[in-house]
């Protein structure tokens, strides 16, 4: 009789303690999600930080709206052009604090729109890290920041590229302060302007800018409108598919965008074959890093608007970053491909100007380009989404991969340089042709010791001419190749930097197509595409440990309570459950106690 009480207790307690266990459960599925979530190392190589660049895309587009080039807030009310560009490169050089970074500003004349005359000069900005060991060696990392004469936040295209930037170099400076190393080479994060009036940006970089020194440039990254893309599936819903994720690569051979693949020299076709093999290493790379990071899964909406989790970044999934040849057009890669420069454009869905375009066409270049409608894509709700976060993340991740190769960007290591030697690199080189006044710098040359020595320049020309000083002007008076030659000093320490110079009559010029169709800044709108309405009450979810992590845009840490178990759209506290079993086996130990002074 004893035994059967106690069993029929044991029972009873069993069967409240059921609904409880399966609810907590039913948002985790005993699938390959529970499987991945056993945490492995992250791998030693820069991370992006989701978050980071999430919170900074959305301030900078609720806060900069409006960004038009070549016209001042005289002409174009409430422009929001310069002062994003402003916050941008304070924010990217404090990112890059301790490693000399300049920024630049490069300013152009540009037409402005058809029928409304550009009233000032379009700019680039330009911010420069010089490299340790090989700083007359380049890479580039671009996007482009002004929108159309009629967009506001532009968010999607191409302030995301922007926030993009900023968390690869926010990781980049992260890593280099952690593991006591410098670049190898000199890296220059550019936003380039006029981008949507016709390319005008990228082409004056390329045909002025940096157009004597071209052949140095080993990569160029551009971060194009990304986050419409993997993992997100449109609305977050389960019965959609999970979007593509496209990164469009130099070409080996010649094409209606690229006439020329075809005379490139053996080493340009060896450097974008090399290229190309690193950025299919990046990929699952990648993924693993998300997985590391504690990013094992998200949850989806399903029939009933139940959340459903599934697995992210897993090794089936990498048939959603699809790799090929750049036939995209239309962004600012396309004048470094010319210059035969191994480039790889990162993008998102670009399929809104179709004709038959699907559901989850979004509408860049439009005014609904918002930080709010790229969430309601995400997860069905216009406050941050997870999957939208995850999406933007991607491409900083792979950008920061390739950037760790020795062979694009590379490290030194601090106990690998001479010491107390300055680290300098030589600034842009603009056309090298007969005549040309050219102007140099040296102001990202600094001291790593942080004994703010005095530094001094000496510079040799190639010519038999010599300067000094930290800026200098140059007239080269003969075609020929020179050998530009900078030398810093700090006390009796010395840097050399050296450069070589082909002086020609004529200055190579890349054609910019682009430049011969005007706009009028009011591209129009595609009926096809029903933008859907937010319902605020979806919000996906980070399965993992990253899960607590996550901030909100104005920084406020959205912290979960430790110890927590998902269960659809609520959370069950484990101490609760733990406090029901006890209270329970409490139970049953009195039950058992009285009965056996009854049997007494």
């Amino acid at each position: 009789m004893r035994g059967q009480i106690i069993q029929t207790v044991i029972i009873f307690t069993f069967l409240l303690l059921l609904p409880t266990t399966t609810a907590a459960n039913a948002a985790v599925p005993t699938t390959s999600l529970q499987r991945q979530q056993s945490r492995v190392n992250p791998a030693d190589f820069p991370t992006v930080d989701p978050d980071y660049i999430y919170n900074q895309l959305f301030f900078m587009v609720t806060r900069f709206q409006h960004r038009e080039a070549g016209y001042s807030a005289a002409s174009s009310p409430g422009n929001g052009h310069d002062a994003f560009a402003t916050y941008w490169a304070n924010e990217i050089a404090q990112d890059l604090t301790g490693f000399g970074a300049q920024v630049q500003h490069d300013s152009f004349p540009i037409k402005g729109w058809q029928g409304l005359p550009a009233d000032v000069p379009a700019f680039n900005v330009e911010v420069s890290v010089p490299g340790a060991t090989h700083p007359e060696q380049v890479v580039v990392i671009g996007c482009h920041y002004d929108g159309e004469a009629i967009s506001t936040q532009s968010a999607n295209d191409d302030a995301s590229g922007c926030a993009i930037e900023l968390g690869v170099a926010r990781a980049m400076g992260n890593y280099w302060r952690n593991h006591h190393t410098y670049p190898a080479r000199t890296l220059r994060f550019v936003i380039f302007d006029a981008e949507e009036q016709g390319l005008f940006g990228s082409f004056h970089y390329l045909n002025n800018t940096v157009n004597g020194d071209t052949h140095n440039i080993v990569a160029m990254f551009n971060e194009e409108q990304n986050g419409i893309a993997y993992p997100l599936r449109y609305l977050g819903r389960l019965s959609n598919p999970l979007l593509p994720f496209y990164i469009y690569m130099s070409p080996l051979t010649n094409s209606q965008l690229y006439p020329a693949q075809a005379k490139l020299s053996a080493a340009q076709r060896a450097s974008i074959i090399n290229f190309r093999k690193l950025m299919q290493q990046a990929v699952p790379a990648a993924f693993q890093q998300f997985q590391a990071l504690g990013f094992q899964g998200l949850t989806y909406h399903g029939a009933n608007r139940q959340d459903v989790a599934q697995p992210v970044f897993g090794s089936d999934q990498l048939s959603n970053i699809k790799q090929a040849d750049d036939k995209l057009g239309g962004s600012d890669q396309i004048a470094f491909t010319l210059a035969g420069i191994p480039c790889a454009t990162f993008v998102g869905n670009s399929t809104y100007y179709d004709h038959n375009p699907p559901a989850w066409s979004y509408p860049f270049d439009q005014q609904q380009d918002t930080i709010q409608l790229m969430n309601t894509f995400a997860q069905g709700g216009s406050q941050k989404s997870n999957a939208l976060m995850l999406a933007l993340a991607l491409p900083g991740m792979l950008t920061s991969w390739m950037l760790n190769q020795p062979s694009i960007l590379g490290q030194s290591a601090t106990g690998d340089l001479p010491q107390e030697v300055p680290i300098a690199a030589i600034s842009d080189i603009g056309q090298t042709r007969v005549g040309q006044n050219l102007i140099l710098n040296a102001r990202t040359a600094f001291d790593p010791t942080s004994k703010n020595k005095a530094l001094t320049y000496n510079w040799n020309f190639g010519d038999g001419t010599q300067a000094s000083g930290i800026e200098v002007h140059h007239t080269y008076r003969a075609t020929g190749t020179y050998t530009l030659t900078l030398i810093v000093s700090a006390g009796n320490r010395t840097s050399r930097i050296s450069k070589n110079l082909n002086v020609t009559e004529q200055a190579t010029s890349y054609y910019n197509v682009y430049g011969n169709y005007p706009s009028n800044g009011n591209p129009p709108h595609n009926p096809q595409v029903k933008l859907p309405a937010p319902d605020d009450t979806l919000q996906d979810k980070v399965i993992g440990p990253a899960a607590s992590l996550i901030t909100t845009p104005t920084g406020a840490t959205v912290q979960k309570p430790a110890g927590t178990v998902t269960k659809g759209a609520t959370e069950i506290p484990l101490a609760l459950i733990v406090g029901i079993v006890l209270f329970l086996a409490l139970i049953i130990g009195i039950s058992v106690v009285v009965f056996n002074k009854k049997s007494r």
